[in-house]
């Protein structure tokens, strides 16, 4: 018999890790919502830090900053094509950001199979390619086909990611044109969703959800540590940040492509 050792393997998330280099620019919109950019190896990464979004109205000032943002990344043109990626897996709240979104994203490239319709709705298509660890397929492939089957030429995708630190623990989001390496988070890299793969422009949007015990311990110590075992953890209120977190970058991406998309008050 053939034994297969699974010790090591991470079947059930592809968590990414979050950029954590020095950033160049630090814009403070308020004492606690900062805009943080840096360029590296010509790749962009935007950092907008806040305290809360379970408040109504720090949740429309970080949409609102969002949004911003997310247009200079864009460069939204007449006959773009986009596609909505959620990458993650909906049965473990803190690795279902991406499918959270999606819940949230008005699709418009069925009806443009019909005949144009109004400029001011951008053609939008949404797909959840869920982890490899249930569907035996790796994301990567499944992005591939699907991206050339829908002929998008502009692709963002949401992943969970892993802080790393434990103030930055749900509360920043971290858009780059780098694109995303599904699993790296956890040292399960499942390939790189990048322009160079997919053959289209990739905006990758992310969110810390998780941190590991390690990163704790270390915040505490202000040294590095060595464990037997490092767990990652998430906060108990995981449940309730995620839907107003996929409400918000949903929103944010709606409002971003559709001119006269209208904002959503389910808040």
């Amino acid at each position: 018999m053939h034994i297969i050792e699974t010790d090591n393997l991470n079947l059930r998330t592809d968590l990414v890790i979050e950029y954590e280099g020095d950033y160049e620019n630090n814009e403070v919109l308020e004492d606690d919502l900062v805009i943080t950019t840096t360029k590296v190896d010509n790749f962009k990464y935007t950092t907008i830090a806040f305290s809360d979004i379970t408040d109504k109205d720090n949740f429309l000032n970080v949409q609102n900053v969002f949004i911003k943002e997310l247009k200079k990344y864009l460069d939204i043109q007449k006959n773009d094509k986009f596609l909505i990626i959620g990458l993650g897996n909906k049965n473990s709240t803190p690795d279902s950001l991406g499918p959270a979104t999606l819940d949230n994203i008005l699709v418009t490239g069925h009806l443009y199979l019909l005949g144009d319709i109004d400029s001011n709705y951008s053609h939008v298509c949404k797909f959840m390619p869920s982890v490899t660890g249930e569907t035996g397929i790796e994301t990567i492939k499944v992005l591939k086909s699907v991206i050339k089957e829908s002929g998008a030429n502009k692709v963002i995708v949401i992943d969970s990611l892993k802080a790393s630190k434990v103030e930055r623990l749900n509360k920043i989001i971290q858009i780059t044109n780098s694109g995303i390496h599904p699993g790296s988070g956890i040292n399960n890299n499942r390939g790189e969703v990048s322009e160079k793969t997919m053959n289209a422009s990739i905006v990758a949007i992310g969110v810390p959800t998780v941190v590991d015990v390690k990163t704790i311990v270390e915040d505490i110590l202000k040294e590095e540590v060595t464990l037997k075992e490092n767990l990652i953890v998430t906060p108990t209120n995981i449940d309730f940040i995620i839907q107003k977190l996929g409400l918000l970058i949903g929103n944010g991406i709606n409002i971003s492509l559709h001119k006269d998309f209208k904002r959503q008050n389910n808040y």
